[in-house]
C-alpha cells in the first residue's frame, strides 16, 4: 500500500542536451588502450562517450538544455523564479555558472528578461543537482504556504504560474590513459519543477547518509579529478545502503509505505534509478540493497537453494579468507535468477542512455529518469525510487509517484538525437580533451557557444545562429 502527498510538487518535464560528438569505446579507443572491448561493453557498460566540441563547456550545455525546456513548454522568462544548477565542472571559482546561463538565455529572450530569477550553483560532487532539486521543491512549497496567508506577492507568483528550473551540467574528464578514462562523458539535464507536475510528484520521505571520505576529489586548479577507484566503489555502496535504510525507516515510520506479510520496501518501488557513473555500478548498488532487503523474507530460501547460504565469519580462519568468500558470494548473488529478474525489471532499463553517453556526474541519475521516459516505461501511479551519490561522500535516497500526465509526454526524441551524433577519431578526441584544438569539429549553428576568454579570464558566450 502506498500513499501520495496531498500537495504535489515535482518534476513536470525534462530536457537533455548532449554534445553532437562521441567516441566509441569499443573500436579505436579500446585498441589504443589495450583493453578488450567486451570488458568495456559488459564489465563497465559504456559503449560511447559524449565529447564536448571546442565551443562547448558546462555553461553552454546548461543553457542549451534550459532553452529546450523553456521552448517546448512555452515558458516565459517571468514565469521562471529559480534556475538552480548542480555541477562539479564550474567555469569560475566565484561567479555562479547560472549567471552565465541567464546571460545566454537573455540573448534569446532579451536583456533583463531574467532579472527577477534567482540562481545559485550547488557543489557536492555528483549529488549536487539532487540538493538543488530539493531546494527548489521546498521553495515552491513555501510559496504555497505563504499563499495560504493571502500574501499579495505570492498570489501574483501563483497567478503567473511560477516554476523552477533545476539543471545538472558536467564534463566528466579524467587523465588520458588513466583507469577512469573510459567512464568519461558530457551533457546537461534540465528539470522543470512545479506544482501538480505531469511526470513525477516527489514524496516527503528522504533518506540521507554523509561522511568524510577521499574517494574522489579535484583540488583547485586541477582539470581532472583524483580518483581512488576501487575505494570509491566501496564508498558508493556504503553510502547508498545507508541512505536507502534512512529512507526506509522514514517512509515506513510515517506510513507512506505499508508492508504486507512477506514484503519489503523495494517491492513498492516499480523502478529504482541509481547514480550511474557507469551502468555496471547500478547493478552493484541494486545487488547490495536487494540482498539485504530479502534476507529475512521467505524468498531468500529460493536464493539459497540456487547459490547456497551466505558465508559466516566464524567459519573461516581469518578476515582475509572470509572477505574472499564474501566477494565470491556477492558475485554468485548478482548472477542468481531471483536477482537478475528484479534487476532487469526495476533497475537496468534506467541505464540505457548512460551506456551511449557515459558519465555526466550530477546529471547521471536524471539520465536514468529520461531513459525510462524515452522507453515508455513509466505508468501513472507507479512509485520510482532514486538513489543519488556524491563522492566525498554523501548519498540521498528519495522517491516520487508517476503522474497521469506522463501518458501525454512525447517519447523517443532523445534516442533519435543520440543516433544522429557524429563519431570522431581518437586524435580529435585527444585534441579536444587536452584543449589543443582551436576550432570546432562541427561549426556551431543554432546553439550557444563560448566565443572567447578575455585577458582577465572572463568567459564570453553568445547564441550562434
Amino acid at each position: 500500500m502506498t500513499q501520495t502527498p496531498k500537495m504535489a510538487v515535482g518534476i513536470d518535464d525534462i530536457a537533455v542536451h548532449v554534445p553532437k560528438l562521441f567516441i566509441s569505446t569499443l573500436d579505436e579507443f579500446a585498441r589504443a588502450r589495450g583493453i578488450e572491448p567486451a570488458k568495456l561493453a559488459r564489465g563497465i557498460g559504456v559503449e560511447r562517450m559524449a565529447v564536448p566540441d571546442a565551443h562547448e563547456d558546462a555553461a553552454t550545455m546548461a543553457a542549451s538544455s534550459a532553452l529546450e525546456l523553456m521552448q517546448k513548454n512555452d515558458l516565459l522568462p517571468e514565469e521562471v523564479g529559480r534556475i538552480y544548477i548542480g555541477t562539479e565542472s564550474g567555469v569560475d571559482e566565484a561567479k555562479a555558472i547560472g549567471t552565465y546561463v541567464i546571460g545566454m538565455l537573455e540573448r534569446v529572450y532579451g536583456p533583463g528578461s531574467f532579472q527577477e530569477c534567482s540562481t545559485v550553483e550547488f557543489k557536492s560532487a555528483c549529488i549536487a543537482t539532487t540538493h538543488a532539486l530539493e531546494n527548489v521543491a521546498y521553495w515552491l512549497k513555501a510559496e504555497e504556504d505563504e499563499n495560504d496567508f493571502g500574501g499579495s506577492d505570492c498570489g501574483s507568483c501563483q497567478s503567473r504560474g511560477h516554476v523552477g528550473i533545476v539543471i545538472a551540467t558536467d564534463v566528466a574528464r579524467y587523465e588520458l590513459n588513466s583507469p577512469g578514462e573510459y567512464t568519461q562523458g558530457a551533457g546537461s539535464v534540465a528539470l522543470l519543477v512545479k506544482r501538480d507536475p505531469r511526470l513525477l510528484a516527489l514524496d516527503p520521505s528522504v533518506g540521507i547518509f554523509t561522511r568524510d571520505e577521499n574517494d574522489f576529489f579535484r583540488p583547485i586548479g586541477m582539470k581532472c579529478a583524483v580518483v581512488n577507484g576501487k575505494y570509491s566503489n566501496l564508498c558508493y555502496l556504503a553510502a547508498m545502503d545507508g541512505a536507502f535504510y534512512s529512507y526506509k525507516k522514514r517512509a515506513l515510520g510515517r506510513g507512506m509505505i505499508r508492508l504486507d506479510a512477506g514484503e519489503c520496501t523495494t517491492d513498492h518501488l516499480s523502478h529504482i534509478i541509481f547514480h550511474i557513473p557507469y551502468p555496471r555500478m547500478a547493478e552493484y548498488a541494486a545487488a547490495s540493497i536487494f540482498r539485504r532487503e530479502w534476507k529475512d523474507l521467505p524468498r531468500w530460501q529460493e536464493v539459497e537453494e540456487e547459490i547456497g547460504p551466505e558465508p559466516r565469519a566464524e567459519e573461516y580462519e581469518g578476515q582475509k579468507e572470509y572477505l574472499s568468500a564474501e566477494g565470491d558470494y556477492k558475485r554468485r548473488f548478482s548472477k542468481s535468477s531471483k536477482f537478475l529478474e528484479a534487476y532487469g525489471k526495476k533497475v537496468k532499463p534506467s541505464t540505457l542512455i548512460s551506456s551511449s553517453v557515459g558519465n555526466i556526474y550530477t546529471g547521471s541519475i536524471y539520465l536514468g529518469l529520461a531513459s525510462l521516459l524515452e522507453q515508455s516505461l513509466l505508468a501513472p501511479g507507479e512509485r520510482v525510487g532514486l538513489g543519488s551519490y556524491g563522492s566525498g561522500c554523501s548519498a540521498t535516497f528519495f522517491s516520487g509517484t508517476v503522474q497521469a500526465g506522463v501518458e501525454s509526454m512525447p517519447k523517443g526524441i532523445l534516442l533519435k538525437k543520440l543516433d544522429e551524433r557524429v563519431e570522431i577519431s581518437l586524435e580529435d578526441y585527444r585534441l579536444l580533451h587536452e584543449g589543443e584544438r582551436p576550432d570546432s569539429v562541427i561549426r556551431p549553428s543554432g546553439e550557444f557557444g563560448l566565443i572567447e576568454i578575455d585577458q582577465d579570464g572572463y568567459r564570453r558566450y553568445d547564441f550562434v545562429g
